[in-house]
């Protein structure tokens, strides 16, 4: 039977975590579940001690790419599902990139919001499609999300990771694309928290582009 190794990256998110590790635990062909606490200053490493099968810790906040780098150093699952930690009982939803990827319909699963349900300016995500399209001639709906699966046979192709902060999506897929990885995009009912319009919302886009754009000369 395969096994899944859930990895989720965490920083500050003692509101969520509990709810999302209730739902991840009740996944099919889950073996382990790894949060990396991303130097978090909440209750955040108690939550994940509690609900997860290993915990690594990371003293001060080095970012999502540098935190999943971590954990994909000690999977031990035959494929490596990534989550959101703020995804609540919608991380559920899991199980339809699970069942795609384990029947073989794409080397790399990844999940795409349902249309009318982006709360942002959405110019980053239109910026890395065509980025990527150039450079690949492959057309994603959802380059940036964060769920997504795949099998441990593609993390050579991914190790080491260069992006150390927000543009660890774009280099996975680019990564994988080169290795001529198969992608497909599922739509689900995954929800995480939208920073939306605001100012925190906006200053968080320019450094995901910032981190995007830097990642991208290095891939």
């Amino acid at each position: 039977m395969p096994t899944i190794s859930v990895v989720i990256p965490a920083y500050n998110e003692q509101n969520s975590l509990a709810q999302t590790l209730r739902a991840v635990k009740a996944l099919p062909y889950t073996k382990e579940i790894i949060v990396i606490n991303d130097g978090s200053t909440d209750r955040t490493i108690d939550i994940a001690s509690q609900y997860s099968d290993h915990v690594i810790h990371l003293t001060k906040n080095y970012g999502k790419g540098f935190a999943l780098q971590k954990a994909f150093q000690k999977v031990k699952g035959d494929f490596i599902l990534c989550l959101d930690a703020d995804l609540g009982e919608s991380a559920s939803e899991a199980t339809l990139l699970i069942e795609a990827v384990i029947n073989h319909k794409a080397d790399l699963v990844i999940s795409k919001m349902k249309p009318g349900r982006q709360a942002g300016f959405g110019f980053i995500k239109k910026r890395v499609q065509t980025l990527i399209w150039k450079e690949t001639g492959v057309r994603l709906e959802s380059p940036l999300s964060g769920q997504r699966v795949f099998h441990r046979k593609w993390l050579p192709y991914l190790m080491p990771i260069k992006s150390k902060r927000f543009g660890i999506e774009t280099e996975m897929n680019v990564r994988l694309i080169r290795a001529r990885a198969s992608i497909l995009e599922i739509e689900t009912s995954m929800m995480h928290r939208e920073m939306g319009r605001t100012l925190k919302g906006v200053w968080h886009r320019y450094k995901q582009w910032i981190d995007i754009k830097r990642v991208w000369k290095e891939v």
